[in-house]
């Protein structure tokens, strides 16, 4: 049986500079509840990596462990080998944090001068060290063009020392989804837009003249029209995309990943059906 739509899509913007990483496309010929899906699935199951495991070895810091612990699990690692390792849960070492499930990083800094020392990303180690690429903060990730990584990137604080103050510690990064905990989410911003100028009426303004016009309305240059018509035979089947990376993948690879594990779900769902009608 052919389908009923092809989905097109037509990617308007591919930008990585310094307001950020990002994709914008036009998904066409597409109901939303399944472009609603690719969404969701983008935040809550494309697979990063970030620290899931904090061993405290010395602490004088005016922060207790547990407060640092949850500052360096929300810290973005770059997470393009991602697909090397496997899930600490699938592991064969039970989640001890072999080579295969887990990273390790270190860190040790002591201030010995009068002045504030800032702990920032930039003194959290990486062992993991390949030919293929490093996992490491995304502020010390490789620039384009650079056999050496980034120096001159503004490093995420950590906590800063006064004189005498030490912090050492040991972590575990570890593979995981924004489904288990928000520190593996890849997107720190996704823009979902289906109806630019209000035609469905999913949504009641109160004061169109004050609602700000979308960038993909059609009425742009008509200043005194704020909404389309109502049009009740309309249906949602063009949605803009706005997908902003928070370093750890690029926006493509994040909707690539997204796209092969709502595939991979759709089919599961298909095989399970065609089981329970006996076909």
């Amino acid at each position: 049986m052919p389908y009923e739509q092809l989905p097109e899509v037509e990617i308007t913007e591919l930008a990585s500079d310094t307001t950020g990483e990002r994709v914008k496309f036009t998904l066409r010929n597409c109901d939303l509840p399944m472009a609603n899906s690719l969404r969701r699935v983008m935040i809550a199951e494309v697979p990063t990596l970030a620290i899931d495991w904090v061993a405290m070895e010395v602490n004088t810091t005016v922060l207790h462990d547990e407060f640092l612990a949850h500052r360096l699990g929300m810290i973005p690692l770059t997470s393009d080998l991602v697909n090397k390792f496997d899930y600490a849960r699938d592991c064969k070492c039970e989640a001890n944090g072999c080579d295969n499930c887990a990273v390790q990083l270190q860190l040790d800094v002591r201030n010995d001068s009068e002045e504030p020392l800032s702990v920032t990303t930039e003194h959290l180690l990486s062992d993991f060290d390949e030919e293929s690429g490093r996992v490491v903060p995304v502020t010390s990730r490789k620039t384009a063009g650079s056999s050496e990584y980034d120096d001159d990137q503004d490093h995420i604080l950590i906590v800063r020392l006064k004189k005498g103050q030490r912090l050492k510690l040991r972590a575990l990064a570890r593979k995981g989804t924004g489904k288990e905990h928000a520190k593996w989410i890849p997107v720190c911003g996704l823009g979902f837009e289906y109806d630019p100028d209000n035609a469905l009426r999913h949504t009641t303004y109160e004061r169109a003249d004050e609602w700000p016009k979308s960038e993909y309305s059609a009425l742009k240059d008509d200043p005194d029209k704020h909404e389309a018509d109502y049009d009740p035979e309309a249906k949602p089947d063009c949605t803009f995309f706005n997908v902003e990376s928070t370093g750890a993948l690029s926006p493509e690879d994040i909707v690539i990943s997204a796209t092969n594990v709502l595939s991979l779900k759709l089919s599961e769902l298909r095989f399970h059906l065609k089981h329970i009608m006996g076909t």
